[in-house]
């Protein structure tokens, strides 16, 4: 029994040895290091997207043959369907389509496949969380002031829409970086034209909405002043406040 454990160890440290050999590799050839990057963050992306806006039946048949079609996005499955999200969706599906064809990464259900395995590897995974993670936290910390909120689908939909930033951030800095055929270029191109303008639009919408909902807070706080209470204003301002109030 000690000596199958042994040899078990032993297949394990081999294993961990040759990927981390593989990522040292990866890292020093910058074209391979991108493919995984782009591939990893897209294909984040359209999972994101799946999933928190209950995306229904996309097949691998779609996905090899660049074809997925994306229906009319309701309130049922997400509250950012006003901004008409489905054309950056379905092209983004598509791009993935196009890259795994650029890339020459067709025979993807092969486990034998050099970039499965790259894109298994255990410390090419902690590089890119480790990207997304700080991607993530920048979105966070420029959204704080206008996150607050007292409703938990609202805060849920916000916390999604950032994950979904995150990795379009990471998408978009590796695609703007490489060079690719004129086709998959064109593509990728308007692809990100068209994705820039949306999460604009939302980044809009995030900031004026809870600018409105931080003023109506604050004079809800001045109301109950005038009423006798005692308030803290922390996070508020009692002279804007009383701005506000004269403005209206």
């Amino acid at each position: 029994m000690g000596v199958l454990k042994k040899a078990k160890k032993k297949k394990i440290r081999k294993e961990i040895i040759e990927k981390a050999v593989t990522t040292k590799e990866i890292f020093k050839d910058e074209n391979r290091k991108s493919k995984i990057m782009i591939m990893m963050s897209l294909s984040n992306l359209c999972k994101s997207y799946r999933n928190y806006f209950k995306i229904p039946k996309i097949t691998d048949k779609n996905l090899e043959n660049g074809d997925t079609k994306i229906e009319k996005i309701t309130e049922d499955q997400t509250l950012w369907c006003t901004f008409e999200l489905e054309d950056i969706v379905q092209r983004s599906f598509r791009a993935l389509t196009r890259l795994i064809n650029e890339f020459e990464f067709e025979d993807l259900h092969n486990p034998e496949q050099t970039v499965i395995k790259d894109f298994k590897n255990e410390f090419i995974i902690v590089h890119f969380r480790k990207m997304y993670k700080q991607e993530l936290e920048k979105i966070k910390s420029k959204f704080k002031i206008y996150s607050k909120t007292r409703y938990n689908t609202t805060e849920t939909a916000l916390h999604q829409m950032f994950i979904i930033f995150a990795y379009y951030k990471i998408f978009k800095r590796e695609a703007e970086q490489r060079k690719f055929s004129k086709k998959t270029g064109m593509y990728l191109k308007t692809l990100i034209t068209k994705t820039n303008k949306k999460f604009s639009e939302i980044e809009e919408v995030i900031k004026e909405g809870e600018k409105e909902n931080f003023e109506k807070d604050m004079l809800e706080l001045l109301k109950f002043e005038e009423a006798g209470f005692k308030i803290k204003w922390d996070g508020y301002s009692r002279k804007q406040a009383l701005k506000l109030r004269s403005r209206a």
